[in-house]
């Protein structure tokens, strides 16, 4: 599969929440990274670990794409991550709070699945938007 398209693909999942699906494009040995995580994870039982927490804190979680760009083994994607904190998150109780921010994600393809994915996005206004820090 084109690369470009699988990450469209992997984000529609993503969006719909099929944890199942989203893994399938990832290699057993994947390197996942969100930067504002204290480290990455290593393949991908650590990645559906994370994954599943993050859809158990926010259960409505969607995305809405603006951009997706490839060129050769490398896909870059620009989106909006949007949500409502009504789980556990990073050790806080829900807030109640919904969120929206821009997101971007570097993905590596090895011509079947995607080996790393790398995600970045401005946690300081994620955790301002919830509640958990207050606004500076």
């Amino acid at each position: 599969m084109d690369p470009v398209q699988a990450a469209r693909d992997e984000i529609a999942d993503l969006s719909r929440q099929d944890l199942e699906a989203v893994l399938a494009y990832y290699t057993e040995d994947v390197y996942f990274e969100d930067v504002s995580m204290p480290g990455p994870c290593l393949g991908k039982a650590a990645m559906r670990v994370f994954m599943a927490d993050f859809y158990r804190a926010f259960p409505d979680l969607r995305i809405e794409i603006r951009n997706v760009i490839g060129s050769g083994s490398l896909v870059g994607a620009e989106y909006d991550l949007l949500g409502t904190h009504l789980g556990q998150f990073m050790g806080q109780p829900p807030t109640g709070q919904a969120f929206r921010i821009p997101v971007v994600s570097i993905y590596e393809h090895n011509g079947s699945l995607f080996t790393r994915e790398t995600v970045y996005y401005d946690s300081a206004s994620l955790l301002t938007q919830l509640g958990i820090v207050s606004a500076a």
